[in-house]
């Protein structure tokens, strides 16, 4: 496994860890959501970012002619 599969790997699980905790939280709150939820999905939002541009490149390195 390469480092961008390593890096991709660790982001989706980081993303997973904190969909968990974001369920956790609006349990706890009778599924409101608060400061914390909100910080949650932001940082979500960047690590799924920066998932889509690492996959992006990731793949065009295998795709070449689509680059031309």
């Amino acid at each position: 496994m390469d480092s961008t599969e390593q890096v991709s790997d660790k982001l989706l699980h980081e993303i997973i860890q904190l969909e968990v905790e974001i369920d956790k939280v609006m349990a706890l709150n009778g599924n409101r959501e608060d400061f914390v939820v909100k910080q949650y999905r932001k940082f979500i939002q960047a690590k799924r970012n920066r998932l889509k541009k690492i996959n992006f490149n990731y793949k065009d390195q295998f795709h070449p002619i689509a680059n031309k």
